[in-house]
């Protein structure tokens, strides 16, 4: 038997030995199983069921029942239920936040307005600011910024070292 985090593996690289299957139901089956689907791997039946609303994946073992996939069953639709049509839920949330950050418009046009500045005020050309090197210092720059106190003006020069140096 596999151990969850395989199995997520698995499903994650949509690997082919993994087969969801939806149990049959029966009238002697609980009513949970239409909202589950069983896992197998290289068709052996894993120790794992899926849930066929949000994909999360609980334990079950025949032995212990179905009543934690029931009180499953509730808080995934009271989350269903409760987050409305242009409400983020909290996965697409994070889902969004492991991407980049939306960048306002405004930071970015003051962004080119000073590397068009740069670039004429010191002689350099445009293609300067797409080097490693200035890619580096830029992010530098940009990460000391989060260990600086936001209520204070900082000047960047005494961020940057003197040239002699």
């Amino acid at each position: 038997m596999l151990t969850k985090k395989e199995i997520e593996q698995l499903i994650d690289k949509k690997n082919s030995s993994l087969k969801i299957v939806k149990p049959t139901v029966t009238p002697k089956s609980s009513a949970v199983w239409n909202s589950f689907s069983h896992i197998y791997v290289n068709d052996i039946k894993q120790e794992y069921v899926i849930c066929n609303q949000c994909e999360e994946l609980l334990i079950y073992k025949p032995s212990s029942g179905t009543n934690s996939l029931s009180k499953h069953i509730s808080s995934c639709q009271k989350v269903k239920t409760t987050a409305s049509h242009n409400q983020t839920t909290i996965n697409q949330f994070y889902a969004s936040s492991k991407n980049e950050p939306a960048i306002p418009d405004r930071v970015k046009q003051k962004i080119n307005v000073a590397c068009a500045e740069f670039a004429a005020l010191d002689s350099r050309s445009f293609k300067t600011i797409h080097g490693i090197g200035f890619k580096n210092l830029a992010q530098k720059i940009f990460d000391a910024g989060k260990y600086l106190p936001i209520s204070k003006d900082i000047n960047v020069e005494k961020l940057l070292p003197h040239p002699t140096t």
